[in-house]
């Protein structure tokens, strides 16, 4: 049988991690697939690599000698596509055994038109998620609207809570991984390449929930978006312009447009400055990823482990 299932992979925020993740999706993934490489002007010792890989396992490989905001990559990905499934893959994803079978089981079994894994980040341990699904709302006031987003268990070690995780609909993803069903809303919801650098995942997760779908999350799917490997400078150019700010003012008053959010709107400014943040990581990667994100681990570990204790009857606690 043809497989029913795309991998479309596209370029992130950097190139260095690109053909080790390739290679460890190719390596992670056993079910029938489809794969759509788009390589926009990768330096030209991975874009060989990353070409070979491709012609070796019968992959689509589409290679741009320019700089492509990340709903533009996907938009020429999906001119590939046949598939009714297409799971989105940034190119520094790293995957674990069954993760597409996961993203594949709760869509057929749910019929939701997005499934988003258990995105990891960092190094390969400890696992520290990053999100394990995302919530969204939006209400109404003054005339105009509010949108609001969470990660659930940002930055909790995966194995104190993993009891929790079960599928469930949520209200939003991430692109780092998400599965979508093209066949389900390929009509009524689009990749707006407006969007040059934030919000396109809460826009398509916003037109989704508008057009009547649904968002799951897939606890058995795990997979880890690498922030921890040190910046090469192959990356600076394109990371730069990925969170320029130029293309991150654009991208946020297009959300305030479509969405019909007021001037000075506090989830806007909380994004640009998240990314006026963000802009330092090339540097910050050069410490070790442990020593920037363990301590808020930790604190977050013990702090569960007191609220757990709290809420035991006093004559089971130790």
């Amino acid at each position: 049988m043809p497989p029913d299932v795309t991998l479309c992979i596209t370029p992130r925020e950097r190139f260095s991690c690109a053909v080790a993740s390739l290679e460890d999706i190719i390596r992670n993934t056993s079910t029938g697939y489809a794969l759509v490489y788009i390589d926009a002007k990768s330096p030209a010792s991975i874009a060989r690599e990353l070409k070979q890989l491709c012609t070796e396992h019968g992959f689509t490989y589409v290679r741009h000698d320019h700089y492509l905001a990340p709903n533009q990559a996907r938009n020429m990905a999906l001119e590939h596509c046949t598939t009714r499934y297409a799971v989105f893959a940034d190119n520094d994803l790293f995957v674990t055994q069954g993760w597409l079978e996961g993203l594949l089981d709760c869509a057929r079994s749910t019929g939701a038109w997005a499934v988003s894994p258990v995105i990891l980040e960092g190094g390969t341990t400890p696992q520290v998620i990053h999100m394990a699904g995302g919530e969204l709302s939006e209400h109404r006031s003054d005339g105009y609207n509010a949108v609001h987003q969470s990660h659930r268990y940002m930055l909790h070690a995966l194995r104190t809570v993993r009891s929790e995780l079960v599928r469930e609909a949520v209200g939003m993803f991430e692109f780092h991984c998400v599965l979508l069903d093209r066949q389900a809303f390929a009509e009524t919801c689009f990749l707006d390449e407006a969007f040059l650098s934030h919000h396109e995942h809460l826009d398509l997760a916003r037109e989704i929930r508008l057009a009547g779908g649904q968002v799951f999350f897939e606890p058995t799917s795990v997979v880890r978006y690498d922030n921890a490997s040190p910046f090469q400078p192959c990356d600076r150019e394109f990371f730069e312009l990925r969170w320029c700010l130029e293309w991150t003012e654009s991208s946020l008053e297009h959300a305030r447009r479509k969405w019909h959010l007021a001037p000075g709107d506090a989830g806007l400014e909380r994004a640009a400055r998240w990314t006026e943040k963000h802009r330092r990581l090339f540097e910050s990667t050069q410490k070790a990823w442990s020593a920037r994100v363990l301590p808020i681990v930790v604190r977050r570990a013990l702090r569960r482990w007191v609220q757990n204790i709290k809420s035991k009857p006093a004559s089971a606690r130790p």
